[in-house]
């Protein structure tokens, strides 16, 4: 349409199909961390339609289309890689994913078997963690759930067996240790325990009494006999002898290997008033004790006055009572041989009783 010269350009143009693109390498994490002797299997995210391949190297191998699981058993770091392939088969670069393995810490330091009287007052467990581990408590050797890190306190209300578990996690990686297992016993005590004093309830000097256990003899019991309520040392039969300066409140406690103890019903073991005065040994080497009953509600002094053959004074002294039959305890291993006589008088000056005695 308009005069002139004109030049014109061509190319060469190929009919084919369109330029090969490999996609990208695929979503991952990396670092993962998985604690010691367990099992866990790697992901990673795909686009859609592409398959993907995972390697042990960064280039190179054999691929598997199947993503590694992992055992741990090893406290170490692995590399991983893995790419993924579209439906033309390209592949495109891969992926690494760095694994570490953390160290599981041993079961916590405990004491696997633990004692309690039956209705004794118990303590919380205890078990002894690494530094900065956190203890965790379970009712079953496995599983159960989250562990309480609250130390449970046991029941002794029943007798019988009960076994809890404690673990330890460690707290920068949370990897949890195997569980020790804790044995906690309640143990009932020994039967109702009856005693019973024979051929006496009541003594005076020269007079002794008996007081048993009533019960059958059980091999593995251990016995604790108490006077006023105070560990009579010495005594560990089933039975224990009383005189008349043993007078007072008996009981009787039983015990099993484990020390769990049942108390037995009290005795009391009094005097019995007697007008009577005891002057013995007799005969004596010198050494003799001198009794008689004074009531415990009026625990008067008395003086004990004691003549030679010839009718001299060799002794006088008085005593104070504390009991219906306080000892007086006399000594005249420096005098001569012979027979003497011994007054007991009262804060009067009356002769209560006279009695002789023969010292070789």
């Amino acid at each position: 349409a308009v005069a002139g010269e004109r030049t014109y350009y061509f190319d060469d143009v190929k009919m084919g199909a369109a330029p090969i693109v490999a996609p990208n390498a695929p979503t991952v994490t990396t670092p993962v961390a998985f604690c010691q002797n367990t099992v866990a299997t790697l992901t990673a995210t795909a686009a859609t339609g592409n398959t993907l391949r995972w390697y042990t190297v960064p280039t190179g191998g054999t691929f598997t289309t199947t993503a590694p699981t992992l055992t741990n058993t090893i406290v170490v770091s692995t590399t991983y890689y893995v790419s993924q392939v579209n439906a033309a088969m390209v592949e495109g670069t891969r992926a690494a994913i760095v694994v570490n393995v953390n160290a599981t810490p041993t079961a916590p330091i405990t004491t696997s078997t633990i004692s309690y009287c039956l209705n004794a007052t118990p303590a919380a467990l205890t078990a002894t963690a690494d530094a900065s581990n956190i203890l965790k408590w379970y009712n079953n050797p496995t599983g159960g759930g989250i562990g309480f890190t609250t130390a449970p306190i046991v029941s002794t209300a029943v007798s019988g067996t009960t076994i809890y578990y404690v673990s330890q996690s460690a707290s920068s990686t949370g990897c949890e240790s195997p569980r020790a297992a804790i044995s906690v016993n309640v143990i009932a005590p020994p039967t109702a325990v009856n005693i019973a004093a024979a051929p006496y309830t009541k003594l005076y000097p020269g007079l002794s009494t008996t007081v048993s256990f009533t019960g059958p003899l059980v091999s593995g019991i251990n016995y604790s006999w108490y006077k006023n309520g105070v560990l009579i040392n010495g005594q560990t039969t089933n039975k224990t002898s009383v005189n008349i300066d043993g007078l007072g409140n008996y009981t009787l406690q039983i015990a099993n290997s484990n020390g769990c103890s049942t108390t037995s019903n009290s005795i009391v073991i009094g005097d019995s008033a007697q007008s009577k005065m005891f002057v013995y040994p007799n005969p004596t080497n010198g050494l003799f004790q001198v009794r008689y009953f004074t009531e415990t509600s009026n625990l008067k002094p008395r003086r004990v006055v004691i003549y030679n053959a010839a009718g001299a004074l060799v002794y006088s002294a008085s005593f104070v009572m504390f009991s219906g039959y306080t000892a007086m305890n006399i000594d005249l291993s420096n005098k001569s041989t012979g027979i003497y006589v011994v007054h007991l008088v009262d804060e009067n000056g009356k002769t209560l009783s006279s009695e002789k005695i023969l010292v070789q």
